[in-house]
């Protein structure tokens, strides 16, 4: 009998099995590297130096490295470099995946970067066991992971942990999507107001850090006021 190709869905999930041991030893050295706290930072991959959001990202990136916080993204050229660029290599954590066009200015040494095969192991090793979230503005990937967090939070997949969406003053791409979540999801009964408790807006990097620090470490808190 002709052996049928082997299919998406079974590949998917053979590449998650042989990188689970992998994933789990490398999450366990880079929690030992001595780091205070973890964050993870989302954003868009197409953002390039000198944009507000990039020079915000940077920002941010050493602000949080001077408090001796390790910041994780997704390995990638945009605004994932641009944090990279402000927290330095040794406070840099990257989970990468390889897409086409996606080529970083700068690849963190093996305790520090893991490449992955698969989007969802991708997503659980930059959201599991951290302590605050920051989203830069981004395209569908930057919101299907937003999404997840969210999800997974509201289903107890996930501690709740602050979720601060950040952009330049000026940019009111978060404001429109807040909107659009309250409007439309919120009041309408489609989701629980509760999945919102725990994301705020911030326009700059000491409000982003603020919110931070009000959120950690407080799961029944608020963000909002």
């Amino acid at each position: 009998m002709k052996e049928e190709p082997e299919g998406h869905l079974t590949a998917a999930l053979r590449s998650i099995a042989e990188e689970v041991h992998v994933a789990q030893a490398w999450h366990q050295e880079c929690r030992s590297l001595g780091q205070e706290r973890v964050i993870t930072v989302f954003g868009s991959a197409r953002t390039r130096p000198g944009d507000p959001s990039y020079e915000l990202a940077r920002r941010l990136g050493a602000a949080v490295a001077q408090r001796g916080w390790a910041a994780v993204t997704g390995g990638g050229p945009g605004i994932m470099q641009a944090v990279r660029d402000g927290s330095g290599e040794l406070l840099s954590r990257a989970v990468r995946i390889e897409i086409a066009g996606e080529v970083p200015d700068t690849v963190l040494d093996p305790s520090r970067s893991i490449t992955v095969g698969t989007f969802a192991l991708r997503k659980l090793l930059l959201t599991h066991d951290i302590d605050a979230l920051f989203v830069f503005p981004g395209g569908v990937g930057t919101l299907d992971e937003l999404y997840e967090v969210l999800v997974h939070q509201d289903t107890e997949r996930h501690r709740r942990f602050p979720v601060i969406l950040v952009q330049p003053e000026g940019l009111k791409l978060w404001d429109a999507w807040l909107g659009f979540m309250n409007e439309h999801l919120v009041e309408t009964g489609l989701v629980s107001p509760s999945i919102m408790t725990q994301v705020a807006i911030a326009d700059s990097v000491e409000d982003a850090l603020a919110l931070a620090d009000k959120g950690i470490g407080a799961d029944s808190a608020s963000l909002i006021p």
